[in-house]
């Protein structure tokens, strides 16, 4: 994408536009703040203030967005010139020098990604459907052996996909609470850096101690596996196993376990949604589960960036040394590129979204998020049609300023027979 000729940048003398706040305020649970939708319709980017880092320029609109997340001439490098910071987590990690998985570029990131490529492969996940279908069985055992009513958040958002990265990591379940805590305050938007540092110090020493034990006594699981082909004949070091270990394992519970509760909710504040799921097919259904991803977007956080050279972006000429935001909910949103986008209806084809992002860096593990998602919302309208909200969306317990949106608790009640 080469550089406009006809559009000058802050470098050419040119008064630079007032910065914006990153958006923050939600009218919707279920959607992203409004501020969006405006900035989509103005023409070029409006500039954003950072924690540090300058002033990047905010991408709202998703062919832009996909036009950043496909281009060599971004990185995502803290440490690359212009890069912002948006968060206390941000500064700790850029001043730890923590250079994990979405922090590097390629060839490195390629390099880092081809470990564990094997771990999260379509077919791999296919192969484990018996097993997550398990997990999700018995969590809805436990929430079905309360009296009625329980909190959706702690009986099954969380300790589906906890048990079953857990599972696959090889990591004891049993201390789900103290790595689900450490991982709510390094990702809450209002920690300080002193507590980010804390809380992922915390759970750096616990996984290191676990891969230590992986070294010494490998199982049949991805950690084991990751510590015998590269940490023991040192092709990795320790500190980046744990690096490793901790990006799946957040990443693991966190980002599904929201996506849980705020798609049950969608459901249930969408009865004819939930119709058309329940009566229609396993095609229908994993159509569904794209359209979830798309509607909720749950990465509050922008996706950042440092433009490397000068590029074109909707017309706007990003310089070398410029920082680069993509909110994903609001590119998800986007009227050019989805009909009626902000209608949620599972029937219509959501396959691109970017809610996994796009490019080098989309995500992972988003075969097993599709197929927990799959199997939980089937299993539940299944297993507990008359499922009810007990809050009104107005008093829902949403978490604030945190990177992934979603629910710190959800009060739901069915009719005490159901199996």
């Amino acid at each position: 994408m080469p550089a406009s000729d006809t559009e000058p940048g802050p470098g050419d003398g040119a008064a630079p536009p007032p910065a914006l706040d990153y958006p923050t305020e939600r009218t919707c649970p279920f959607s992203p703040p409004p501020a969006f939708a405006r900035l989509r319709e103005q023409p070029g980017l409006p500039a954003v203030e950072a924690l540090e880092g300058g002033r990047p320029w905010l991408v709202t609109r998703y062919a832009d967005a996909r036009a950043v997340l496909g281009s060599p001439a971004f990185s995502a490098r803290f440490d690359t010139p212009g890069f912002p910071l948006m968060s206390p987590s941000d500064v700790q990690q850029r001043d730890d020098r923590t250079e994990s998985l979405i922090r590097t570029d390629d060839p490195e990131h390629l390099r880092q990604r081809r470990r564990l490529t094997r771990d999260f492969t379509v077919k791999r996940i296919a192969a484990l459907r018996p097993e997550i279908q398990g997990v999700v069985d018995g969590a809805l055992d436990e929430l079905l052996a309360h009296d009625g009513s329980a909190d959706l958040i702690a009986t099954v958002a969380l300790p589906i996909p906890s048990r079953v990265i857990c599972l696959l990591l090889g990591v004891p379940y049993a201390d789900h609470g103290f790595f689900q805590r450490a991982a709510a305050r390094a990702l809450a938007g209002d920690s300080s850096p002193d507590e980010v540092r804390t809380a992922l110090g915390e759970l750096g020493d616990y996984l290191a101690a676990l891969v230590r034990e992986k070294v010494r006594d490998p199982q049949d699981d991805i950690l084991s596996r990751l510590a015998t082909a590269y940490l023991v004949p040192g092709e990795i070091d320790e500190r980046e196993m744990v690096t490793i270990a901790m990006t799946l394992l957040v990443a693991g519970f966190e980002t599904t376990g929201n996506m849980i509760g705020l798609g049950t909710a969608l459901f249930l504040t969408h009865p004819e949604q939930r119709a058309l799921f329940t009566a229609g097919d396993e095609q229908l259904q994993r159509n569904a589960v794209e359209e979830l991803l798309r509607y909720l977007s749950i990465a509050h956080h922008p996706r950042q960036f440092a433009a490397t050279e000068d590029v074109t972006v909707g017309g706007h000429t990003v310089r070398a040394g410029e920082g680069v935001l993509i909110s994903l909910p609001a590119v998800n949103r986007d009227a050019d590129a989805f009909d009626d986008p902000d209608t949620f209806d599972i029937t219509r084809p959501a396959q691109q979204h970017l809610a996994f992002s796009y490019g080098t860096h989309q995500c992972l593990g988003q075969a097993l998020a599709r197929m927990e998602l799959l199997l939980y919302f089937r299993t539940l309208f299944a297993r507990v049609p008359s499922l009810r909200l007990l809050d009104a969306p107005e008093d829902f317990d949403l978490k604030q300023r945190s990177r992934a949106h979603g629910f710190r608790s959800l009060s739901v009640a069915w009719q005490e027979d159901a199996r």
